[in-house]
């Protein structure tokens, strides 16, 4: 699955459980980068779909390197919660990172064919919209800041952005099959198995931020009122 799917605590510091400062630096520098990373894949895939008139093709050669860079820069969130630098499920945070990096390694980067697909470029998008919304969230929240507007948008993009991610990656998994098995049975499997996960996985995640789209402005909207 998708790794969009964070404790709410991931890169950020509770107001109630302030990061020591050489730690509260680092972690304000990872999502600044991480920000800045997919801010720039984002751009970079608009451009270049307004430039070209829709034609997606030639999307990958544009973002390919830094897409694969930044996701790739994203397994440092494995060592935040092994260090206890943040307070996030060890093993949901490797199947998400996991995840994420068998669609830009294991197929996207080793399936040439896969890279022109309409579903690559969906996929880059919706996962640099939540990514670019998700790392400015907690960087704000590490500097004491929290934006109602992006308190909002971090709460409510999710309805859209989530199934075009995670329709694009089990579409590209699915399109990958007939070159996976090329290589290796068992690289076949696994991919097989990977689609089969999807449905429920997607589910999980998907109900879960609706529940925490529930406390979260549902609690301010009961305060304000």
């Amino acid at each position: 699955m998708s790794s969009e799917i964070k404790a709410e605590t991931s890169n950020a510091s509770n107001k109630s459980n302030k990061k020591p400062g050489g730690l509260n630096s680092y972690l304000i520098f990872y999502n600044a980068a991480s920000w800045a990373g997919w801010t720039y894949v984002l751009v970079i895939s608009v451009l270049e779909l307004f430039e070209k008139g829709g034609d997606v093709t030639k999307l990958y050669d544009r973002i390919g390197w830094i897409l694969t860079l930044v996701q790739t820069g994203a397994t440092l969130e494995i060592f935040h919660v092994l260090l206890g630098f943040v307070k996030s499920p060890l093993v949901t945070t490797i199947i998400q990172v996991a995840s994420r990096l068998t669609l830009v390694w294991a197929i996207v980067n080793n399936f040439p064919e896969i890279r022109s697909h309409w579903a690559f470029a969906s996929m880059a998008i919706a996962w640099s919209i939540t990514e670019c919304i998700r790392y400015a969230f907690y960087g704000l929240n590490l500097i004491g800041s929290q934006p109602g507007w992006l308190l909002w948008c971090r709460y409510t993009f999710f309805f859209i952005l989530y199934p075009v991610g995670a329709g694009s990656e089990s579409l590209l998994v699915f399109e990958s099959l007939p070159y996976a098995i090329k290589i290796s049975q068992s690289f076949y499997w696994i991919l097989v198995t990977l689609l089969f996960i999807y449905v429920p996985g997607f589910y999980t995640m998907y109900t879960h931020m609706i529940g925490q789209r529930r406390k979260t402005l549902g609690k301010g909207k009961a305060k304000k009122n």
